[in-house]
């Protein structure tokens, strides 16, 4: 096992070396340049975090909106204001948002900074389908977001209405930001899914032929996974997650068998 790391480790510093990065950098260089990336994305994140606090009223109102379609009637006399509990719940709140735009802002100079730390050490084959990677993967992160978005005001009305008559909600901010985030962030990561299937019929991991005989045992594992990531869980929601996903699994058959295809004439 030492004798696989050091290979590797060689392997590492020799493609480094032929870019001429870092000739006789020491394993502690590379560390030192890992930590100098790891301090800029840190710098992004936190000076995009301030800015997102400066103006945090355009922001809130974004992140209000699902709520605010959801009818009245739901809602009780606050509307789709939101509530805290505490005296600092308001600062916390604003903190906590401000945070998540920021992070969620500053992703394309973190992914670049791992993106030029990592790729002087990939041969040539694997740095072809790199950027296309991360592009496909930020395109489908942001879509599965964008479908959570659309998808959340019918969740919500859902959920306020299942309680039956006599009952109106009295929503807390934080409550209602972990709600957001945690289905926001299960969309995006469940979109990313079919995108890792290609790359591992890629890398020769699946076969064509197990993604085609394997729909059914597919369909019934987006249909649970749809269920855990959608909070409400109503038909609406989850169908608006299970279509996309099976359409995208299709896809990435289609798309496996051109590359396929193009493997065969080449050779």
């Amino acid at each position: 096992m030492s004798s696989d790391v050091e290979n590797r480790r060689r392997r590492f510093l020799k493609r480094r070396k032929e870019k001429g990065i870092a000739s006789s950098m020491s394993m502690m260089g590379h560390l030192g340049e890992l930590r100098d990336r790891l301090i800029v994305s840190a710098l992004a994140f936190v000076v995009l975090s301030i800015i997102a606090f400066i103006v945090y009223e355009p922001i809130l109102a974004f992140f209000k909106r699902p709520l605010c379609e959801v009818p009245e009637s739901l809602l009780g006399p606050q509307g789709c204001d939101l509530t805290f509990f505490k005296a600092t719940g308001g600062f916390s709140f604003r903190l906590k948002l401000t945070a998540l735009v920021g992070l969620a802002a500053a992703s394309p100079i973190w992914m670049y900074e791992i993106y030029a730390f990592v790729t002087p050490a990939l041969t040539p084959k694997e740095k072809r389908y790199t950027l296309p990677f991360l592009f496909s993967a930020v395109i489908l992160f942001t879509i599965g977001a964008g479908v959570a978005y659309f998808a959340m005001p019918r969740g919500l009305e859902f959920l306020l209405k299942i309680g039956g008559e006599g009952l109106t909600a009295l929503l807390g901010a934080e409550e209602y930001l972990n709600f957001v985030g945690f289905m926001l962030l299960g969309f995006a990561v469940a979109f990313e899914l079919p995108l890792i299937l290609f790359f591992l019929g890629l890398a020769g991991a699946i076969t064509i032929e197990q993604l085609k005989k394997r729909r059914r045992e597919a369909l019934v594992g987006i249909a649970l996974l749809a269920a855990i990531v959608t909070p409400s869980q109503d038909p609406y929601t989850l169908l608006l997650l299970m279509i996309p996903l099976y359409l995208l699994y299709e896809l990435t058959i289609v798309l496996l068998r051109i590359v396929k295809r193009r493997k065969t004439a080449a050779a």
